[in-house]
């Protein structure tokens, strides 16, 4: 007898996986601040977020939608499959039009509606046969011109396994390549960014700290294999921007 484990897995996801590895939200919507104001908005410098419409796919507590709405975005719309999820973000993010439900069947209902969508944390839990389709139907909800990111762990990363890993309902993992191969395939124009996250909201000390560790290990993976020490090992996530 088959059944669909991710089915019952995601019914039971926050108290089952997100409880053991997530920090408080408080914390959770401090990195947020931080990560979008540098990985993500220098990338929308040109576009006016007063008037831009933004949807965020997997939205969760709606940290993302309210650090945008921090930076001046108006138009905020959010989906997600968790009841929970969408009933918090209400409260962190009360100007935003959420939905609780599947991103298929609403990006069906949005054609040419989106200047920006956003799809972080999501990709990785797509089977294959899935992952052209759903860049597929963000493309069709996109504005012309209209600019999607798609954020991923990078398989490349030193310790690619456990995110790989760490979550039972992650069925896909991408390397700078392969996403830029599967976007390609959707969007006009692509370029995908190694994004290296690992300090973000901590100390100077620890940066610094990181920092020397890194340069010794990257002498010692370059002498051990001088072709593996080119790939971005230290960036735990890539950002994939496309556009219609």
């Amino acid at each position: 007898m088959t059944k669909d484990y991710r089915k019952h897995l995601f019914a039971t996801y926050n108290e089952t996986h997100v409880v053991h590895v997530d920090t408080n939200d408080e914390q959770k919507l401090a990195w947020f601040r931080s990560y979008a104001r540098r990985h993500y908005l220098p990338h929308l410098a040109q576009i006016d977020p007063a008037e831009a419409r933004v949807l965020d796919i997997g939205c969760n507590k709606g940290y993302l939608l309210a650090v945008l709405a921090e930076a001046g975005f108006r138009h905020l719309h959010g989906v997600d499959l968790s009841p929970l999820d969408v009933q918090i973000a209400k409260t962190v993010v009360p100007a935003a039009e959420l939905l609780c439900g599947d991103a298929y069947d609403y990006l069906a209902q949005q054609p040419d509606e989106f200047d920006i969508v956003f799809i972080k944390a999501v990709m990785e839990h797509l089977p294959k046969q899935e992952t052209l389709p759903m860049l597929e139907a963000i493309q069709q909800a996109l504005r012309p011109g209209g600019v999607v990111l798609v954020d991923v762990p990078n398989m490349d990363w030193l310790f690619a396994s456990h995110e790989r890993y760490m979550d039972f309902t992650h069925e896909t993992g991408f390397t700078s390549e392969s996403l830029r191969q599967v976007m390609c395939n959707v969007f006009s124009q692509v370029k995908v960014i190694p994004v290296d996250n690992t300090g973000t909201g901590r100390s100077m000390l620890f940066a610094l700290k990181n920092r020397i560790g890194r340069f010794v290990l990257s002498k010692l993976l370059a002498w051990a294999d001088p072709e593996g020490g080119s790939l971005p090992i230290w960036s735990r996530s890539l950002l994939g921007i496309g556009v219609k």
